[in-house]
Formats: C-alpha cells, structure tokens, sequence
C-alpha cells in the first residue's frame, strides 16, 4: 500500500503572498528612495518571494518502506525509514509555531497549513519529528498499515548529494606504488 497527501495553503492565503510587494516597494517610494537603493532590493525581494513560494506546498507518501517529506521545488526533502519510526501519533500544533519547518518541544515540525500533524517518535529518541496534514487520521493509518522494511530501498548503495558513497575509491583499488597517468 502507498500513500501520497499534497498539503497546500488554500488559494485564498495563497494570493495574499504577492502582498508583500505592497510592504516592500510602497516605503521605497514613500521615503523618495534613490534609484539604486530600488535597484539594490530588488534581489533581496526576489530571495524573500522565492522563499515564501518554496514552502505553500508539502507533499507527504508512505512506500517503499519510507515516509519521504518534501517542499514545492523538491527541496527541502527528508526520508525517514519505517523501520526508524518506534510510535506515531496524531497531535496538534498551535499557531504560533508557523509554518515551514519549525523547532517545537521536543523535535522538529514540517508543515504549510493548519493544524493536526503526526508526530514520529524515532528510534534515537532524542527528538521527534512532525509532520502537519490536513489529513493527519489517512497519513497516520497508512504508517501503520506499511510494511517497516523493504528490498527495494536499500540506502547503503544510495548516494544522495552531499554524502559520501559507500563504494570503494579508485586509489584504494590502485597496487602501492602505481601512479596515476595524471600525475
């Protein structure tokens, strides 16, 4: 069984987020500002846009014997093995921790909109890690109706961006004393 969940921030908030410009650029030209200071802020609003941008959708799935979480562009993305997850369950979080990913008591939050989310207590213990749906009940039945392990997903033969691979470098299969035609 797979599970996949598209969490966005409804429309209405959505079109709101092009406010911004209103907050940014009605100052600029209230306080008569200078040709290049416009120019210099235009790539700081950009940068903020973009920002706000990445985090409206985050799209949830259980399979492969993992729960993958990741933001609109694909990034950020987080994999947790089902084997990792020792309990889950449905809590909420108040408002006042946003939305993005947030630092809340005890773990980490990921979530675009509302409320309910479901809490994953990892094998480590040291802290959890939640994840805000507007269909907290279907994502926490679908954790605990898969399969904790799988031969599909074999993470030591992976090699994501930023990891080392776990194969063997050339110069380690290189007999001592043989140089590289480089060299």
């Amino acid at each position: 069984m797979s599970y996949r969940y598209v969490n966005r921030v409804p429309r209405q908030w959505a079109v709101l987020y092009p406010a911004v410009l209103l907050f940014w650029i009605v100052p600029l030209v209230a306080f008569d500002a200078t040709a290049e200071v416009v120019l210099w802020n235009i790539p700081a609003l950009l940068v903020v846009l973009v920002a706000i941008r990445a985090f409206t959708t985050l799209t949830i799935s259980v399979a492969d014997g993992e729960i993958v979480t990741v933001f609109h562009w694909g990034w950020p993305r987080r994999r947790i093995a089902l084997a990792e997850v020792t309990s889950q369950r449905v809590t909420t979080h108040g408002a006042r921790y946003g939305w993005g990913i947030r630092f809340v008591p005890g773990g980490t939050l990921w979530r675009v909109w509302g409320r309910g989310s479901v809490e994953l207590t990892l094998a480590d213990k040291e802290r959890t890690f939640s994840i805000g749906t507007a269909d907290p009940e279907g994502l926490l039945a679908a954790i605990a109706t898969a399969p904790r392990s799988s031969t599909s997903t074999n993470r030591s033969t992976r090699s994501p961006i930023g990891r080392k691979s776990r194969r063997p470098s050339t110069s380690a299969l290189r007999p001592e004393g043989a140089r590289r035609n480089d060299q």
